[in-house]
């Protein structure tokens, strides 16, 4: 008799349009729209984190860049022979350099090569206009050339 009593009351409130608890396919909805926007904000964050990457090696680029300038200036008589690519593998350890000239090249060609991924430069002198392109890879970004900064200046003085 128990029996056709729960199962009267069970007719009883599905008639009246009660609902006892969720049904599971709106839990796996939800499950879904949860997972979604989990998804969406890694997603976000994993852009973020790469652009902010890029933003770094853009900044490091334009202090190596501005630091040759420096030197460069400091050093007007020999301006024209700063000027050539520099791009190879990164090194540590140098034999010790005859010139300022040739220390200033080294540890910029060392600067750009360490710093910066698969990083090349290259310095062009015409009379006092000087041209310094630095650029490096992007690999780190799906779909992305090759990241550069161009910095010219004028300079006084010198050749």
């Amino acid at each position: 008799m128990a029996y056709h009593s729960r199962a009267a009351a069970a007719a009883a409130a599905a008639a009246a349009g009660g609902q006892r608890g969720f049904s599971l396919i709106e839990v796996l909805i939800a499950l879904l729209l949860v997972a979604l926007g989990v998804l969406g904000a890694a997603a976000l964050q994993l852009n973020a984190l790469r652009y902010t990457q890029d933003s770094a090696y853009r900044a490091q680029a334009a202090l190596l860049v501005t630091d040759l300038l420096e030197r460069m200036r400091a050093n007007p008589d020999q301006r024209a022979l700063y000027a050539g690519s520099i791009a190879g593998e990164c090194a540590e350890e140098f034999d010790p350099p005859l010139s300022v000239l040739e220390q200033d090249r080294i540890d910029f060609a060392s600067s750009v090569t360490c710093q910066l991924p698969q990083g090349r430069a290259r310095i062009t002198v015409d009379g006092k206009a000087v041209s310094v392109r630095v650029s490096w890879s992007q690999a780190r970004i799906e779909g992305s050339t090759d990241d550069e900064l161009v910095l010219a200046v004028q300079m006084g003085g010198g050749a």
